[in-house]
């Protein structure tokens, strides 16, 4: 199904280096947008392709962007399977309940990553919750 399949690129692409939990809480930073659609869209297509949020999946000069796995990739797989788990809804880990936003380490921290929305630092994620929801699934 294309929503897995987008989802679980976005995950390999953005976070193929961290842990499977890591991963998890980073697609369900993606769920988020999803279960509170706003500007960003309102499915996991819509929401992971959206230019300029997901860098991997949308921004022009993003490396990323063109970095495809190949076919017996077990972190692709270990992708998949987290993507699954999202979509048909597991708990979002209690460390990033609410989280719809994030940036890696390796970036300089963004506008809208102020103090007063930020939820959790896990390895190299920082999540935050810009739209205030918090009840995910």
């Amino acid at each position: 199904e294309i929503q897995q399949f987008v989802l679980a690129l976005t995950i390999y692409r953005e976070a193929r280096g961290e842990s499977a939990q890591t991963k998890l809480c980073m697609a369900c930073s993606v769920r988020n947008r999803v279960l509170h659609p706003k500007w960003w869209g309102g499915t996991y297509y819509d929401v992971c392709t959206k230019k300029f949020q997901y860098s991997s999946m949308a921004a022009p000069r993003d490396p990323n962007l063109i970095l495809f796995p190949s076919l017996n990739d077990s972190v692709f797989k270990e992708c998949m399977d987290i993507a699954s788990k999202v979509i048909n809804g597991c708990p979002t880990p209690m460390e990033t309940h609410g989280a719809d936003s994030y940036f890696d380490d390796s970036i300089s921290a963004p506008k809208w990553a102020t103090p007063d929305k930020f939820i959790a630092k896990i390895e190299h994620f920082n999540f935050y919750n810009l739209d205030g929801d918090t009840n995910d699934a």
